[in-house]
């Protein structure tokens, strides 16, 4: 591998964190729009109540919302997680003497 390519690959994981990290806040705003779609109480009618559908809808919003409020912090902990191997490898103790054998 030579330095170019080295260079490239930590510049790759600093590229993938940040777009884990903008996806965190993306689904920060997401998860207050998820919270408007919730039924108001004998939204639907009287059919759509008897057929379940109102209790499936309700089944699935709480679903999605559970996902989209754990969303941020999921990919955020993602993003910490890229960049946390990035400055390893940068840190470890045989990259200078790389660095250096690469003239």
């Amino acid at each position: 591998m030579s330095y170019e390519d080295y260079e490239a690959a930590l510049e790759d994981l600093r590229a993938d964190a940040l777009a884990w990290s903008d996806l965190a806040e993306t689904f920060s705003a997401a998860k207050t729009i998820v919270a408007g779609c919730r039924l108001a109480m004998y939204e639907m009618d009287g059919i759509g109540h008897m057929l379940g559908a109102e209790a499936n809808y309700n089944e699935a919003h709480t679903t999605i919302q559970g996902l989209a409020d754990r969303a941020p912090t999921v990919f955020t902990e993602i993003s910490d997680k890229l960049l946390d191997t990035k400055r390893r490898y940068e840190e470890a103790d045989g990259y200078s003497q790389w660095l250096l054998d690469q003239g």
